[in-house]
Parts: structure tokens; sequence; C-alpha cells
């Protein structure tokens, strides 16, 4: 470079974006257009002093006669997309010491305007009108060529990239497709091993592993030949989406039947029912130390999704209008078949033992169910019967509700 009254040569460290990793390799010593012998290395104390992300920068200052000069000049390093731009992208005004001509520092302040494009250096001496022409062209270190967009970073370790963010709020990757027509993709992974993951999440906190958010379609879109999308937590629920259409949980889910639905079991009883304003029933037997049979409808898809659903507990929410008002038996069937025998129907629960409620709140029979509780698609139609007495023809058992816990293949 050559001005008026001084004369500069630079050679740049550049190592562009995320590649200043070189800078710890050994890329102390000047690029570009002066002689090896004429750059100097920097010291162990100007290289602590760089923060991450400043561009270093040595040279060789020298008057219009060529001769080296000696002290310390005031010098702007600014950084251009175009070697006759008139704006620059960033700059730095810098005191620089300069010993035989020679000095090494760094500009800074140019962390958001770098993203690999092509770059010229221009550099001005306080005291000179203008900068020193021509600019010089900022050439990477090699392995910062692989940083640059479209570029291509390859290994047969265990590990291409690393990236860490360790702000509460920010990201380690962010991928944004920003044209508003066609398919374009934010993030897209691939493997082609049949046992690895095209993308693969976790969250050790008890978070989230993956969040899909869509305005307007779907959050979340899965299709594949396999399994479409896993998800797994040791601290909640694990959904797995497949390509057959089977979508599978270990989350437990609850069925609420409301005691709206219970009724007689045989027209011909003296047994009525009124319901109240909770969602519930008074079953009435209607004959003092008269047992009667109700039943309450069961509504469960035998299989979800594509898997088995099983029937693990059965809790029944009642009460008692008077102290020797009972539940008497409680029975559930799963049903096998559509005949009128023994042998189209397995017993899940069947319990003869008297049960009274004596509090005002209301009182909770709950049942673990082990044996055949499995629903399918072959085998999934659910018979609940209730045995009830009452002490009085006019006093009732209120039945509250049931609640089924599902739990999934």
């Amino acid at each position: 470079m050559n001005t008026h009254n001084k004369t500069f040569s630079v050679g740049i460290v550049f190592l562009t974006a995320l590649a200043l990793l070189a800078l710890a390799a050994g890329f102390t010593y000047a690029q570009g257009q002066g002689p090896e012998s004429s750059a100097q290395p920097q010291s162990e104390a100007g290289v602590a002093t760089i923060a991450p992300g400043a561009i270093p920068i040595q040279g060789r200052l020298t008057n219009a006669s060529g001769a080296p000069l000696n002290g310390t000049y005031t010098l702007t390093f600014r950084l251009y997309d175009d070697a006759s731009a008139v704006t620059a992208l960033c700059s730095d005004v810098r005191p620089v010491a300069v010993q035989n001509g020679l000095f090494s520092d760094y500009m800074d302040h140019c962390y958001d305007d770098i993203n690999g494009q092509k770059l010229w250096l221009g550099v001005q001496v306080a005291g000179d009108l203008a900068e020193m022409t021509p600019r010089q062209v900022i050439y990477p270190v090699p392995y910062a060529l692989s940083l640059v967009p479209g570029a291509v970073i390859s290994t047969s370790g265990s590990l291409a990239l690393n990236l860490r963010n360790t702000s509460a709020s920010g990201k380690a990757l962010e991928g944004l497709a920003t044209s508003a027509t066609g398919t374009n993709y934010g993030v897209y992974g691939t493997s082609y091993s049949p046992d690895g993951y095209g993308g693969y999440f976790y969250n050790y906190g008890g978070g989230i592993g993956v969040l899909g958010v869509s305005v307007a379609g779907p959050g979340v879109y899965a299709g594949s030949l396999g399994t479409a999308l896993r998800a797994s937590s040791g601290f909640g629920a694990a959904i797995a989406a497949e390509g057959t259409g089977r979508i599978t949980s270990t989350a437990q889910s609850h069925l609420w039947i409301s005691g709206n639905g219970v009724r007689p079991w045989h027209h011909n009883d003296s047994t009525y029912i009124d319901m109240d304003t909770i969602g519930g029933a008074k079953v009435y037997p209607g004959a003092t130390s008269s047992a009667r049979n109700v039943m309450l409808p069961i509504i469960v898809p035998g299989s979800l999704y594509g898997q088995n659903v099983t029937v693990s507990a059965l809790d029944i929410y009642w009460n008692a209008d008077l102290d020797n008002d009972a539940i008497t038996a409680v029975l559930l069937r799963r049903q096998t078949g559509t005949c009128d025998t023994s042998s189209c129907y397995l017993t899940i629960l069947s319990d003869s033992v008297d049960h009274t409620c004596l509090t005002a709140t209301g009182c909770t029979l709950h049942y673990d169910l082990t044996s055949n509780n499995v629903l399918g698609e072959g085998s999934g139609v659910l018979y609940l019967t209730l045995e009830v007495m009452s002490a009085a023809d006019d006093s009732y058992i209120q039945v509250g509700g049931v609640r089924l816990t599902l739990e999934h293949d």
C-alpha cells in the first residue's frame, strides 16, 4: 500500500468467523505481501490481549523514501466487501507501536459483519488525508475455507462439528430458510444407517427434547417407511410415531366415565335412578335389604393408533346415603365374542366384599388390574356392573363416576 508520505505492507492472520482456532494452533506469523522475514511473531502477551473474534494484523510501515519508522502511530483499520467500496463494513482505531518499521496488532468490533464473504482491508495513518492504496485483499488460512457458505466439513471421526452456547436464553444452532415459496428446510438431517437417526436431540434437565411449532401447518411432520419419529425421556412421556401410522407412548392415560350413564341391569327391577347435578347418579334399589345390579357402559379404544391398550387400574367414586347402604360386589369383564355363553368373556375383576362409605365427602374404591386386561384390535368391549344394597326403600348409593388408568405398549 502506498501514499504520498508513507508506505505500508501488511500481513493478516485472518481466520474468518469461527476459524479463530487457527490462531492458537500457531498462525501467528504474517501472511500476505511482505516477505516472511519482515514479520515478527506475536508475543505471548499480545496473543492474550486479543479478544476472541479479533483479527490479528502484522505489517511494515515506512516513510515515502522506504525508511522504516519508529514510534506509536494511530492506525485506522477498515474492512470492505469490495475493493472500491465507499462504505466500510466495520472499522477500528488503534494506537500501534512500530519498531524498525514492524508492528503486530489487531482490529476488533467486526463480529457481526463477517459471514465468509470476500473482504479487503483498508489502512489509514493519522495525519494522512486518505487510506493507503491499493486495499489489501484478505486471504483466509486453508482451514478457514471449510467455513465459507456452502462448505462441507467431513471427518471419519465421531464428531464433525460441535457448537456450544452457555447463555441462559441463547441458541447453539439456528437454521433459517428465508424463502417464502418452494420446499425448503431450516434444518435437514440424514442418516444412511438402518440403526441411525436423521436427527437426535437430548434434554438433560427434564424439559422437552424436541419442540415443533407452526402457525399454519403441522408442528412436527414425520413420514418414513420405518420409524419416522422416535422420542424418549427419562423424566416423562416417550412417544414414537412410525411410518405405518402407529403412535406409541409410555405415558399413562386416564379415561373418565360419568356416573350419569348408570342404568338398571334388568327392565323388571324395582331400581330407579335419579341424575344429580354434578355428573353422577343416585341409585335407589326400591326395596329394603334387596341387592340390585346396575351397569355403567364403558367406551374405550381397544387399540389406540395401532398400539394395544392395557387397563391397569379402576377407581370408583361413590357415596352412601345411610350407614348401612353398601356396594356389595364389583365385576369387570372383557368381551371376547358376541355370543351369550361363558366362553365369550374373560373376567378382569371380581370383588364380592361389602363396601360402606361413612364420610360426607365420598369414598373411592381402587383396584389394580393385572389379568385379562389388555385390549387389542380383536377384543376391547368392557362390562362393568355394581351390586348395590340400601338400608331403606328411599335410601340410595350415589355413583359419581369411574376412572380407568390406561397403559400403552
